[in-house]
């Protein structure tokens, strides 16, 4: 009886621990996007590169939006610039513009966004001052100095290639790849003149976020 007494006692204190242990809770899988980016090109016939995650270069979304009350059209350009947090040097590409009206949704949507987007992958885009109509894009040299496409210039040539859409709990995004040769310029300060810098066989591999 005395044994009998004992194992229930033991038995109690069991289930008593067992209910106080907190259960580890997995929680589930996150879906994130692989948002990769790179630039590589000849930069007055000097190979220049880019590398995300080599030399601190990443890219970070530089969109610009113009919001219009109805039924003026609202409009998006959308960015993507890929920089160090060590080296000044780095590249931005603008491309735009999507409309949509502002009444009848805040923002695009992302079936706007693809659709937008996908109208242009694997033909040739024009070059257009601010992006508005077209791609510019925008160099910074290794002196901090920012040289800009002018859409005036012949000869220029860009052509996208949407890679796909996705998206995680941070945004919905169209991952792209743009193929460029063009003339990036400034006015230098001491002259008040125009120069001009070669960028050929560019590529920059990055994303857009809507």
């Amino acid at each position: 009886m005395k044994t009998l007494k004992i194992f229930s006692f033991f038995t109690a204190m069991t289930i008593l621990i067992s209910s106080c242990i907190d259960h580890e809770v997995i929680p589930a899988p996150v879906n994130t996007v692989d948002l990769n980016s790179a630039f590589i090109g000849f930069v007055n016939g000097t190979q220049v590169e880019f590398t995300q995650n080599v030399l601190g270069y990443g890219a970070q979304s530089v969109n610009a939006e113009d919001i219009n009350p109805a039924p003026t059209p609202s409009q998006m350009t959308y960015g993507t610039k890929i920089k160090s947090i060590y080296n000044p040097q780095a590249i931005r590409l603008k491309f735009g513009t999507l409309d949509w009206d502002v009444s009848q949704n805040n923002y695009p949507t992302v079936s706007m966004f693809n659709e937008w987007l996908n109208t242009e992958s694997n033909t040739p885009v024009l070059f257009s001052d601010q992006g508005l109509n077209g791609i510019e894009i925008e160099y910074i040299d290794n002196n901090g100095i920012s040289w800009v496409t002018r859409q005036s210039d012949p000869g220029q040539s860009g052509t996208f290639t949407i890679n796909g859409q996705e998206s995680d709990n941070t945004g919905d995004y169209s991952l792209f790849e743009c193929t460029f040769n063009c003339l990036v310029w400034r006015i230098n300060p001491q002259t008040n003149l125009d120069e001009s810098v070669n960028i050929q066989n560019g590529k920059i591999t990055s994303w857009f976020r809507k």
